[in-house]
């Protein structure tokens, strides 16, 4: 990964026209929310400085060197005096830290010198700041906001990026973070060693650091993981890593971010591209030749409009992963970060993921999308909808913050062509149904969305543990069970022996006992006999007979050629074939399915 990463930052650097300091600053504004900038305006008079007024303008992107915003630790401020404004008094006191800093630190001999020192005293005088304080909360305006400070000089606007001083602090902390920890004691805050060989590029280096991580996964705060001893200023010992490095670095992870990365079901994950011929001496031109096509390719999907997605959210990389030929592969890199960025964990890496086997995984999602199952279903407020296979179905049932190591069990499974217990998904499908069918909600569409994910996984030969069953059962196809046989037909797969069938469509028939009492008393009292949908073999065998007595009571059994079909299949039905989540779960598919199954002859008979 440090390989891909290096790679990654080469082209960055190279592809980028940005200044060094460009690279090192953030865009304030870069979500597009922070619109205006509430400026504290200074003045030179003489040879001192005052303060003059606080201007609100508009954000310019031509203004990002000059803000020069840098984030920093939340406790803190940011480094520099620029800062976004969440709370007013503490954005305030944000943009004085870094200028209280110098002021401990600077001597007043230049004419730069004596100007932030200047700023520093206004900015610190209680009077002063009060008036300050209060000029910003009278300005209106929409949005957020940012906030910085300038001075006026010479008939000029000098903001912070103009200060050579502040550009050069803020290169020291950029660099600083790879051999300096402040947390750590006085004798472990540097590592840096001298005239020996980097971990990255295996030149010799006058100066190598030891606190390069570029991403939070790898810290020394445990005593021990450092070779050698306890010492932790000694890590430039276990992974030495020159200046040149740890900006190339640090530049391919800003580009990863930005470029190669997305939400995925709640989890932020990021593509790693590599050629399958990748050698130390691979060419950099091929791979920049990659990066680029990925960026075109990146772009293009974010503008396509009814393009396939994997998941619900509008970035989704996975299909342009698809575009490429096998030369290329990528790995797959799903992690949170937490404690405010401070934390980088790692939830899963797959690799070696290939162009064709990504390709596969959307033909099989576009066969499912077609099929008219899922086609016609109501939701809210009446609306029709087709239902699309995403990864968020699955998220459905496996939310990630419930579920998170069995989603990202099915998730490496599927990426990596590794089978996916099916004991597991029926088991939380069903128990999410029964979880739904006792809060008296809906169970329709979270059932098809259960089969459409079987069906996937099915498709993509990825079911462990799903046994064949048998069929005994010789059906003669007449005017009613046509419709029946067909579907069976269609879907053989799963519907591979006579206790599945016979399951099924006892479900099928529950469902019509419920719609007829609905119909007729505004109530389904049968619900109270389908045992929360905790159905086994002597669930099963005790309902039928109930369900036809009931249809009988109200004088509706139009269902008998159904009734006929069912017992027939239940007399073949082997029940060892069959676990009981299994038996809960085709019943709850059957009911769902009803009305698929409404015969024309039979509805007739109605009237």
């Amino acid at each position: 990964m440090i390989t891909s990463l290096k790679q990654i930052g080469d082209y960055a650097l190279a592809s980028s026209k940005q200044s060094y300091i460009e690279q090192i600053i953030e865009d304030p504004n870069s979500n597009g929310k922070y619109n205006t900038v509430l400026v504290i305006l200074f003045m030179k008079k003489g040879e001192g400085v005052i303060f003059q007024n606080v201007k609100m303008q508009e954000y310019s992107k031509e203004k990002v060197v000059k803000y020069a915003y840098k984030s920093g630790p939340p406790r803190g401020g940011d480094l520099t005096p620029t800062s976004k404004i969440t709370n007013l008094d503490t954005s305030f006191k944000r943009i004085q830290y870094p200028l209280k800093k110098l002021y401990k630190k600077l001597e007043g001999v230049t004419t730069e010198e004596k100007e932030i020192l200047s700023i520093s005293q206004l900015l610190q005088d209680k009077e002063i700041s009060k008036v300050i304080l209060q000029r910003l909360q009278e300005i209106k305006y929409k949005d957020n906001a940012i906030l910085t400070i300038a001075l006026e000089k010479d008939n000029k606007t000098k903001y912070v990026g103009d200060f050579s001083i502040f550009i050069e602090e803020l290169k020291e902390k950029y660099e600083e973070k790879f051999f300096f920890k402040e947390s750590y004691n006085k004798a472990e805050k540097r590592s840096i060693g001298e005239d020996n060989l980097c971990y990255i590029c295996g030149k010799k280096a006058d100066k190598t650091y030891g606190y390069v991580s570029t991403f939070k996964f790898y810290n020394l705060d445990k005593r021990g993981f450092t070779s050698g001893g306890f010492n932790r200023g000694d890590a430039w010992k276990n992974y030495p890593v020159c200046q040149n490095c740890a900006m190339v670095l640090d530049q391919g992870k800003n580009y990863i971010e930005e470029n190669l990365s997305a939400r995925f079901c709640g989890i932020d994950y990021f593509i790693i591209p590599k050629t399958i011929f990748s050698t130390d001496g691979e060419s950099n031109e091929d791979m920049f030749t990659v990066f680029e096509d990925l960026e075109e390719k990146v772009k293009f999907s974010l503008k396509e409009e009814n393009r396939q997605k994997l998941s619900s959210s509008e970035k989704d990389l996975f299909d342009i992963m698809q575009d490429f030929d096998n030369y290329l592969n990528f790995n797959l890199l799903f992690y949170r970060e937490e404690q405010s960025g401070n934390v980088f964990r790692i939830l899963l890496y797959i690799e070696d993921v290939l162009p064709s086997y990504i390709k596969r995984i959307f033909e099989v999602k576009k066969q499912l999308d077609k099929d008219s199952l899922y086609h016609g279903l109501r939701g809210k407020e009446g609306k029709l909808f087709k239902l699309a296979f995403t990864f968020n179905l699955i998220a459905d049932f496996f939310p990630v913050t419930d579920y998170e190591k069995s989603f990202l069990e099915i998730t490496n499974g599927i990426f990596s062509r590794k089978k996916v217990s099916y004991k597991l998904l029926i088991s939380r499908f069903v128990e999410s149904l029964q979880e739904r069918f006792r809060q008296n909600k809906g169970t329709n569409h979270n059932s098809l969305k259960a089969f459409m994910i079987l069906q996937f996984l099915q498709e993509l030969n990825l079911l462990k543990g799903r046994k064949e069953g048998t069929i005994k059962m010789t059906v003669l196809k007449d005017k009613y069970n046509q419709n029946i046989e067909d579907f069976f037909s269609k879907y053989s797969t799963f519907f591979d022996s006579d206790v599945k069938r016979a399951i099924f469509l006892e479900g099928v028939l529950a469902q019509f006992l419920l719609d007829i009492q609905y119909t007729e008393r505004d109530a389904t009292p049968f619900r109270g006999r389908l045992n929360g949908l905790k159905i086994n073999e002597k669930v099963i065998k005790k309902l039928l007979p109930e369900i036809q007595n009931k249809l009988e009571e109200y004088k509706k059994n139009y269902y008998k050629s159904l009734e006929k079909l069912i017992s027939q299949y239940m007399l073949q039905a082997e029940f060892s074939e069959i676990s009981n989540g299994e038996i809960s779960f085709y019943f709850i598919i059957g009911m769902n399915l009803a009305y698929q199954f409404k015969n024309t002859k039979e509805e007739a008979e109605k009237e």
